[in-house]
């Protein structure tokens, strides 16, 4: 259908699910499908410091309700246009197991992505680089301790 995923390059994943498929609790709703698609379609897991959710108002939705969820993989850097960003899009569903089954679809909405700023708002920006700033602080003194 679209591109291979190669785990490293930056792309735009928007899931289509059911509110009440998802297993688990509410709040945990939107890190389980990305932390799921992370692993089973990456092969890798889901980075609060490279990786970004972009959330519907109707997630937490106790009634059935099919809504979107928006992933920014693999955020490296700020992009000024983003609809440059490649996007593929996709539906999950969780069976008795709790195991997800992702299906790849055609769709043409970058109209509705790309409302949605690539990595998030400035605010978030601004919080995810003081976490790497943090991090590879935290990495240089474990090497200069060695």
């Amino acid at each position: 259908m679209t591109e291979k995923l190669i785990p490293q390059q930056e792309v735009r994943i928007a899931i289509r699910f059911k509110t009440t498929n998802i297993p688990g609790e509410l709040r945990d709703r939107p890190t389980r499908i990305a932390e799921d698609f992370a692993r089973w379609k990456l092969s890798r897991s889901f980075s609060y410091n490279y990786d970004f959710i972009h959330l519907h108002p109707d997630i937490y939705l106790t009634t059935l309700q099919s809504v979107w969820l928006l992933c920014d993989f693999n955020v490296d850097g700020k992009v000024s246009k983003v609809e440059t960003v490649p996007i593929q899009w996709w539906t999950v569903t969780y069976d008795q197991q709790q195991s997800p089954r992702f299906t790849e679809r055609r769709m043409n909405g970058k109209s509705f992505t790309n409302r949605y700023p690539w990595g998030g708002r400035d605010n978030e920006w601004e919080y995810r680089l003081e976490q790497r700033n943090a991090m590879e602080g935290s990495r240089e003194a474990l090497t200069i301790g060695e």
